[in-house]
């Protein structure tokens, strides 16, 4: 068996390991959330939207931070494949921060009586994350020329970065005057169920990033390879 047959065979296995763990996780998890932990009684069942909009908003988080990882090998390397890595790393983190964006207004309206306070520094923050990203991909298929889409992508990915960073440290680095409560981590506060849920959703999240990012690594592969047919046959 040759080495090409050995790498799908083992890419294969991998796939069917993700999507069996991501099916248990993810049932379980859903299933878990829903029904064991008690609710803040002032929030209600809203209250539940947080074991999915904070494990969401943490992999909205760490994706720009990983597409710049990718970006910053391009520009040293000029390897096209660290720009597919970076952009498939954007698309799913485009995808995840509208996840935010939807749920956070749900939650927002039960707890604090208003879908979005614009005295919060996390918010808006977020919000421009969501900005820079949707920009990325305008500026990106506004460019022709491949090596140029490929270098100022890679410059837009590390300006997504930084924006990533100032988001996570709102709520850490300033005096916010907004509703929005302070970080999780660390915090004793939580129930031990609510705390096991919490974490179960966070890991059944990051497998589905894991699964998404699989197949859009691929998509974007699969695309890049026509694109490049389709120049030659012109």
């Amino acid at each position: 068996m040759d080495k090409v047959k050995i790498n799908q065979w083992s890419s294969w296995i991998v796939d069917c390991l993700l999507f069996l763990i991501l099916l248990i996780v993810m049932n379980y998890s859903l299933y878990y959330v829903q029904t064991v932990p008690n609710v803040i009684l002032e929030q209600g069942l809203a209250h539940r939207i947080f074991y999915f909009h904070v494990p969401v908003a943490w992999v909205a988080l760490y994706g720009p931070l990983f597409s710049c990882v990718a970006s910053i090998a391009y520009l040293i390397t000029l390897n096209k494949k660290w720009d597919m890595y970076s952009y498939s790393l954007n698309i799913i983190s485009l995808v995840f921060s509208f996840g935010v964006l939807f749920s956070g207004p749900i939650w927002a309206l039960s707890a604090w009586g208003v879908s979005w306070d614009w005295t919060d520094a996390r918010l808006q923050s977020f919000f421009i994350l969501f900005l820079s990203l949707v920009g990325y991909f305008i500026f990106r298929s506004l460019v022709t020329s491949y090596q140029k889409k490929m270098l100022l992508s890679s410059y837009l990915t590390l300006l997504c970065g930084v924006n990533s960073i100032l988001t996570w440290g709102a709520i850490r680095w300033i005096d916010n005057p907004g509703n929005h409560p302070s970080s999780v981590l660390g915090k004793g506060g939580m129930d031990a169920d609510m705390k096991f849920g919490f974490y179960l959703s966070v890991f059944a999240f990051h497998i589905l990033f894991l699964v998404l990012l699989r197949l859009t690594i691929r998509y974007v592969s699969l695309t890049n390879e026509l694109n490049r047919l389709k120049q030659n046959m012109d």
